[in-house]
């Protein structure tokens, strides 16, 4: 009778809990359910309900997934930028196999969210397309909306503008077919921005007018877009600081506000540029921008600010500065980029195609193919990238041996005592502020490490050597600084070879032997120093009473 009495009690007991566990799982899932339906429209009152969940209620795995998939987007609708991938990873473990499309669209989608939060844009891009292969199977435009920015915006990060533009256009389409205006127009900000980076100068500056001239824009945005496009017409090929001070004052004056360092100081650019010099040193000196003196937004625009008042020497040096802050930008850029993460994620999803065929014991022809084509692709991909690390190495040679030859003539004037020896210097170092202010003022570019100093170093000298209009501007340079030396000695000296008054406009700015030589396309330096030994025998052997004056610069 005990015996039978224990087990019946062991039979109810093990009903109840079944019966209070079947119960209390309904009740947490018609709780989600509910969170569900309102998480749009009412994100913070989700997130608050989603907490109030008792976790260790969580029996069965796709009501974790559940859950797991709504805190994940109330953090993000609440502006919560979780890096933590444990959030909505038993979404994606689930959705995986389970599911319908919009769950697993999501569920890939937020977990490239989370990814993008911890600046991890390789894993990004690869969860992000992931949830693009069930955009085909899901209705929901706004949703795909979302999808396609945070894709652009991760392929942004990594400064591939070609695939951010692609995939901002995806994006402008749904939202404007789902009537999510206000998405729209963000998306079309951010679209004018990719175009800046692009360098569509026209395309840009007629798209910001459009913007402008969009009577339903809010004036939030509005006021954003005022501030963008008085910083786009600071840099080239535009250069309208009159237009941009009155954009930015409209826009700071309606309540805009400035976004960033690199804001910041263009505003205390142009503010130092309209004359307003006391606001301008207020920004610069702001403790709140402490920490952003060190980095690539302060030198430039200090540069430009020490160009306004032809501070030549103090805008070089900041020049430099931002070379190498750039350099490392670019470099990091290369090394994470998302277009490598793309390449991975394809070669992922063959592989995975490839062990479904080999399971079923088909197509072992076609598994062959893919397999031979992978290695050839892994040995393409070797190689580039060896040759890419070669060239950044022989890259990096050049611009030492540019930065010691640089510095070298820096030294030299630092070395130099006297006014008219630092008088003599200053064209030498206007034509190298100019040579290195038509570099940065790119400073958006995303130019190859083959193609960056050396390209504008050989325009600029190759302009010297070929193009009469450029040797004219140096030599009214050398007439401005040096009280129209060039201009007398052409006067004094009416016979002499064009090569010959190039070699004198260059020895009166002061260039050295070896930079005059690259200039001058001369063999060698011994040639050179022949090829001037001759001239300062010209000018001694002459009549004229002032030729000291010319043989002293020799």
């Amino acid at each position: 009778m005990g015996y039978f009495f224990r087990y019946v009690l062991l039979v109810f007991l093990t009903v109840s809990v079944t019966v209070f566990g079947s119960c209390v799982s309904r009740d947490i899932n018609q709780r989600l359910s509910d969170i569900e339906s309102y998480i749009d429209v009412r994100p913070d009152s989700a997130l608050v309900a989603i907490r109030q969940i008792d976790t260790t209620a969580l029996r069965r795995r796709s009501t974790k997934a559940k859950y797991s998939l709504l805190h994940a987007i109330a953090l993000d609708k609440n502006y919560i930028d979780t890096a933590d991938t444990r959030v909505v990873q038993p979404a994606v473990d689930w959705y995986s196999r389970h599911g319908n499309p919009e769950e697993k669209l999501k569920a890939w989608m937020y977990l490239g969210i989370e990814q993008f939060n911890g600046q991890r844009y390789n894993e990004a891009i690869v969860s992000l397309y992931r949830a693009g292969d069930y955009a085909s199977k899901v209705s929901d435009q706004n949703l795909l909306g979302i999808l396609y920015a945070i894709t652009s915006d991760t392929y942004t990060k990594t400064e591939d503008y070609v695939q951010a533009s692609f995939f901002i256009d995806k994006s402008i389409e749904c939202f404007h077919q789902s009537g999510r205006k206000d998405q729209e127009d963000k998306e079309r900000v951010r679209k004018v921005l990719n175009l800046i980076q692009l360098r569509e100068w026209e395309e840009a500056d007629a798209s910001f007018q459009a913007l402008l001239s969009d009577s339903s824009l809010s004036a939030s945005l509005k006021n954003r877009v005022k501030i963008d496009y008085a910083q786009f017409l600071l840099s080239p090929p535009i250069h309208n600081d009159s237009l941009a001070y009155i954009l930015i004052s409209e826009a700071l004056s309606e309540g805009g506000v400035l976004r960033g360092t690199s804001q910041w100081f263009s505003y205390a650019y142009l503010l130092s540029s309209v004359g307003k010099k006391e606001e301008s040193e207020a920004i610069w000196s702001n403790p709140v921008f402490s920490d952003g003196k060190n980095n690539y937004d302060y030198y430039y625009w200090k540069h430009r600010d020490k160009l306004l008042y032809n501070d030549y020497k103090g805008a070089y040096s900041l020049l430099w500065s931002a070379m190498r802050s750039r350099d490392s930008l670019i470099r990091e850029s290369f090394y994470s980029s998302a277009s490598n993460s793309q390449r991975l994620y394809f070669e992922k999803v063959n592989r995975e195609r490839s062990l479904i065929i080999q399971n079923k014991n088909k197509l072992i022809g076609i598994i062959f193919l893919i397999l031979l084509i992978s290695i050839l692709m892994a040995g393409n991909i070797r190689n580039y990238y060896k040759r890419k690390n070669q060239s950044l190495r022989e890259d990096n040679e050049r611009q030492e041996m540019a930065v010691a030859l640089m510095r070298s003539e820096m030294a030299k004037i630092e070395k130099q005592l006297g006014q008219e020896s630092i008088v003599k210097e200053r064209a030498k170092f206007a034509f190298l502020a100019d040579i290195y202010d038509n570099y940065y003022r790119a400073y958006s570019s995303d130019l190859d490490s083959d193609d960056r100093l050396n390209r504008i170093l050989r325009s600029k000298i190759g302009d010297l050597r070929s193009c009469p209009d450029a040797r004219d501007s140096f030599e009214k340079l050398i007439d401005k600084e040096m009280g129209g030396k060039m201009t007398r000695f052409r006067r004094d000296f009416p016979d002499l070879s064009d090569k010959e008054y190039c070699m004198a406009s260059y020895i009166f700015a002061g260039f050295d032997n070896t930079l005059a030589t690259v200039i001058m396309n001369v063999s060698s330096v011994d040639n050179y120093r022949k090829m001037k030994s001759r001239l300062k025998s010209k000018i001694s052997n002459s009549e004229i009473g002032n030729k000291e004056d010319y043989l002293r610069l020799f």
